[in-house]
């Protein structure tokens, strides 16, 4: 099964690297055997074609045969016809293969440059013609690996004939030389029990050397990659989601259901691929085909007892019917559940799709019936109320499929699945209005519903649904008769509020006026947990409006209520809260107290959303501090509770994995960093924004990429812009950019200071990034002698920098508790502020360094880098080489390659130590490092006293350095210079 879309190869580095090592072992003279192993359409084809790429352009002679499918009835050594039919055309080959040929008439036959009249190649003769057969074929691949090494593929041996199969098991066993390495793939999926290929795989895989590959179908970012370069553009993660839960990562699945329009609406299995799945059921007994459409109604999955009762039929059928179902690859057994499924998903939809209409009806009311009188404290994991909702639904039965869904969501919600009780609960509420008296039937009101939807969709990341089911709650329920249910509706949905939206300025007073109504609904004796919680919301929007005497004031009342009332979850809540004004306020240790209490409450408690909620601010807590092992810790922690209790799509979730990523990176364990990268997606834009710091430090081309996916939401979440945008910024000036980076940063500058106080203290990250590439263009100015331009450039890093001390200054003046973070990029702004101005201070730089030296190691080390330059500018040689060798050993460390490369290109103009040996450009012409860096600066114009102060030389030495470059290229002007080393490619290695 094959694809006529092109597209690039997505994932499959581990299978190809080891595919790739049998050409290394062939090479070297050990005959090596791969087998891959896969259902249809997962990629085989693929992976082997991009090996046979790879290995011609190794130099190795690729030989590629298919088996037909026709089996033992058809033409014999088919695939190995195949494979060699265009040798001979070479005329080394030749020289090879007529001689061959002419000593085995038979081996002539299955080499189609050479047959003439022959006819087709021949059915197996007798013993001695077939073992003359196959040791010429022997011989030959041999005798061919002795011109170049050899790769012989051959494709689709599930359905070779049984000559092939025994060739192929002749050379397996008496290949003991040359330089040949043999790979064949098969379909998993077609192997039956007595499948006849089954006896050789038995035999391959006793081979002590064979690589066996099974390939699995993709993962969820490999999909997303494959997704994108089939539809020419990015998929939306939805979509992502919504194909491969159809395809379960089936790459051929998935390009089909693209080509039919699945990117753009959820659509019915095209026509084209339910023929090729239902072509796998025809084949089967009518009894098999019988009892599958029974199991397709149940869905992928069906317990034994249950598709046993369901079918109406005696067990013993049924069970001859599985039987063959099973030897068909269509179901596949688990005996520890007593239950079978289908293999693939697409199966199941396509047996599905072809029941009429009233067989589906009857077999949904039949399971329903069935579902509905089992024992609900039963192991049958089909006895869910989830199943028992679908197949009412089904088959009409509105009342049944309500109270069911009601069952199923109170069942989600107890496993921590929010998403899964958010969709059942939307859907009882569609339901709702069409089912007669509905309280009494789902056993809850509406407005308990909404409440419970309401929360699931918060805890699953649907926030704006969020908000909208709150203020359905609010306006549902009745002040007058029930006050304290219409307060926890408005105190959620002052919660929900926050959540939903960044700009504080749109949501501050509805806030307000929720959590204020909440308290009001609330009578203040008895102290009661919902006094307590309705006092912590209020607290916490005063405190997010910046009423901070307010918020403590609320704060410590919500505390007392709730240990008056012995509501060990509400004083956890209260705790948060008010050790985050501890922590504004200056008193540091009371507040981590406060919160690690917290944390062991909410525990206590069993609240997961509570838990998270603790840990999270634990870990903000302690990064804001500059405490990087400890922050990286609890966001660890933070991060693992939220995906094991199904809240990692909540607002401390995502904000968990964010701060995670950033943490990581911060304190230089890149690798965790990244790996934590790889594990996010675009459903939450910032936390795919997040993974931009890694990338770019390590100068990933993936950084690009991300970034262009993450424009659509860069104008609607500011934070978002925020991160991106300053990466972004980061990333330009790397590529050489300075002026888009100062543009860049100065828009994320300006973003931060119009969000107000809440965001202070981060508008200092893109007024220092603004402020170096503004110290890029300043320099390039000076070089040139454009006076005009250096004044521009002064005026803007003047502002800026302006900017940047008042951002500090006002967060103090605030009260705000500033980290060393904050404190570090200012003093990197200032130091980049001295290269504005011409003067490139080393003492700034020394104390920017310092600054970062909490442990920020990347910033350190890019800040010790232009203090070895500052250095260097001073004529302080050892003290450049002892802070450039600091930074390049950390930059190594990182895998930071566009800082390694910065700090390389300073040694060699420099000649300055850092400790190891840096590589000598291919094709140098004869030049010296030393003339290799005066050659980049003549292809770039400069002059010979602009060449000497870049490489911290005298004019005459320079001169005499570019003498002797014009010398070894043999040419008399500096243009010619340039020139030629374009044309060797020096210019380009040197960048």
């Amino acid at each position: 099964m094959t694809s006529t879309t092109a597209s690039g190869f997505v994932g499959r580095a581990e299978e190809l690297d080891r595919l790739l090592g049998l050409l290394d072992r062939a090479d070297r003279g050990r005959p090596a055997v791969g087998l891959i192993a896969g259902d249809a359409g997962v990629g085989k084809t693929r992976l082997l074609d991009e090996l046979a790429a790879r290995a011609t352009d190794r130099g190795v002679r690729v030989l590629v045969g298919g088996c037909m499918e026709v089996g033992d009835v058809g033409l014999p050594y088919v695939p190995f016809v195949d494979a060699f039919r265009d040798l001979g055309t070479r005329p080394e080959e030749a020289e090879v293969t007529a001689p061959l040929a002419a000593a085995v008439p038979s081996l002539g036959r299955l080499l189609p440059e050479l047959a003439t009249d022959q006819g087709p190649a021949p059915p197996p003769g007798d013993g001695f013609e077939r073992v003359q057969l196959f040791d010429g074929v022997l011989s030959l691949l041999v005798r061919l690996s002795e011109l170049a090494p050899l790769l012989l593929v051959i494709e689709d041996l599930h359905w070779a004939d049984r000559s092939t199969r025994d060739l192929l098991a002749f050379l397996l066993r008496t290949l003991r030389g040359g330089r040949v390495a043999l790979v064949a793939s098969y379909r998993s999926d077609e192997l039956h029990r007595r499948h006849p290929l089954r006896p050789l795989l038995a035999e391959l895989v006793r081979l002590p050397d064979l690589e066996r590959i099974e390939l699995s179908p993709f993962g969820r970012a490999e999909l997303a990659e494959h997704l994108q370069a089939v539809a020419g553009q990015p998929v939306p993660p939805a979509v992502v989601d919504r194909i491969l839960a159809r395809s379960e990562g089936n790459a051929f699945f998935a390009e089909e259901l693209v080509a039919a329009g699945a990117i753009r609406a959820d659509i019915a299995l095209p026509d084209a691929l339910a023929d090729v799945l239902l072509g796998r059921i025809e084949g089967l007994p009518d009894l098999a085909q019988e009892v599958l459409k029974v199991a397709a109604v149940a869905g992928r999955r069906v317990g034994h007892q249950l598709l046993v009762a369901a079918s109406g039929r005696p067990e013993a059928e049924v069970e001859r019917g599985l039987r063959d179902a099973i030897a068909g690859q269509v179901l596949v057994a688990t005996a520890a559940t007593e239950s079978y499924r289908f293999r693939h998903a697409l199966l199941q939809e396509a047996v599905y799709g072809d029941l009429l209409p009233g067989e589906r009806t009857r077999l949904h009311a039949t399971y329903a019936r069935l579902l509905a009188t089992a024992d609900p404290s039963g192991d049958d994991p089909s006895a869910s109320a989830a199943e028992l909702a679908w197949h009412c639904l089904a088959s009409h039965d509105l009342p049944g499929g309500l109270a069911a869904l009601v069952r199923a969501a109170d069942h989600a919600a107890t496993v921590f699945a929010p998403s899964e009780a958010f969709r059942h609960l939307t859907q009882a509420l569609e339901l709702w209005s069409r089912v007669p008296d509905a309280a009494a039937v789902a056993g809850v009101d509406r407005v308990e519903v909404l409440v419970r939807a309401a929360e699931a969709a918060s805890h699953s990341g649907e926030f704006r649904q969020a908000v909208g089911l709150a203020e359905e709650a609010v306006a549902t329920v009745d002040e007058d008769a029930e006050p304290l249910r219409a307060a926890t509706a408005y105190e959620r949905l002052s919660s929900y509020l926050l959540d939903a939206e960044l700009e504080l300025a749109r949501i501050r007073e509805p806030m307000l006026a929720a959590s204020r109504r909440a308290v009001e609904l609330v009578p203040e004796q008895p102290a009661t947990p919902l006094r307590a919680r309705v006092a912590a919301g209020l607290a916490r929007s005063l405190m997010v409006a910046r009423d901070y005497k307010g918020a403590r004031r609320w704060g410590d009342t919500a505390l007392e209520e709730a240990r008056a009332a012995g509501s060990v979850s509400d004083e956890a809540r209260a705790l948060v809260i008010v050790s985050l004004l501890e922590l504004r306020f200056g008193d540091v240790d009371t507040a981590r107290q406060m919160l690690r209490d917290a944390d062991l409450a909410a525990a206590a408690a069993g609240n997961r959303p509570l838990e998270l909620q603790a840990r999270h601010a634990l870990g903000l807590f302690e990064l804001d501090l500059g405490n990087l092992a400890a922050a990286c810790t609890a966001l660890d922690q933070a991060t693992e509770l939220a995906e094991r209790s199904g809240l990692a799509w909540s607002g401390y979730g995502i904000d968990s994995r964010v701060l995670r990523c950033i943490a990581h990176y911060s304190a230089g364990s890149w690798d965790e960093a990244e790996r934590v990268a790889r594990a996010v997606d675009e459903r939450r834009p910032a936390v795919s924004a997040a993974a931009l710091y890694v990338e770019i430090g390590r100068g990933r081309t993936a950084a690009v990429e991300r970034l262009a996916r993450l424009v659509p939401y860069r104008e609607a979440d500011p934070y978002v812009a925020y991160l991106a945008g300053g990466c972004e910024a980061d990333l330009v000036r790397w590529q050489g950019d300075p002026e888009r980076s100062s543009e860049l940063a100065r828009e994320a500058l300006s973003t931060q200071e119009e969000a107000g106080a809440p965001w202070v203290l981060s508008a200092i990250w893109p007024a220092a990034l603004a402020l170096a590439a503004e110290a890029d263009l300043a320099e390039r100015a000076r070089a040139a002698g454009d006076q005009a331009a250096q004044k521009e450039h002064l005026a803007v890093g003047a502002d800026v920098m302006e900017r940047a001390r008042a951002a500090l200054q006002r967060a103090r003046d605030r009260g705000r508790q500033v980290g060393p973070e904050a404190l570090a990029w200012l003093a990197r702004a200032e130091a980049e502020w001295s290269r504005v101005e011409g003067r490139n201070d080393p003492e700034s730089w020394s104390a920017a360094a310092d600054a970062f030296g909490y442990g920020y190691l990347y910033e350190e080390a890019r800040c010790r880098w232009r203090l070895a330059e500052a250095r260097l500018l001073e004529g302080d040689r050892d003290q450049a080489a002892v802070q450039a060798r600091a930074a390049h050993e950390i930059a190594e460390r990182l895998g930071a390659a566009p800082l390694l490369a910065a700090l390389e290109a300073l040694g060699r103009r420099a000649r300055l130590d850092l400790g190891v040996q840096p590589p000598q450009p291919d094709g140098a012409a004869g030049l010296t490092p030393r003339e290799l860096e005066v050659l980049r600066l003549v292809a770039a114009g400069r002059s010979n006293g602009q060449i000497a102060e870049a490489l911290f030389i005298s004019r005459k030495t320079a001169s005499v350095h570019v003498s002797n470059i014009l010398a070894k290229l043999g040419v008399h002007t500096r243009t010619q210079a340039a020139a030629a080393a374009h044309r060797l490619g020096l210019d380009d290695t040197l960048r």
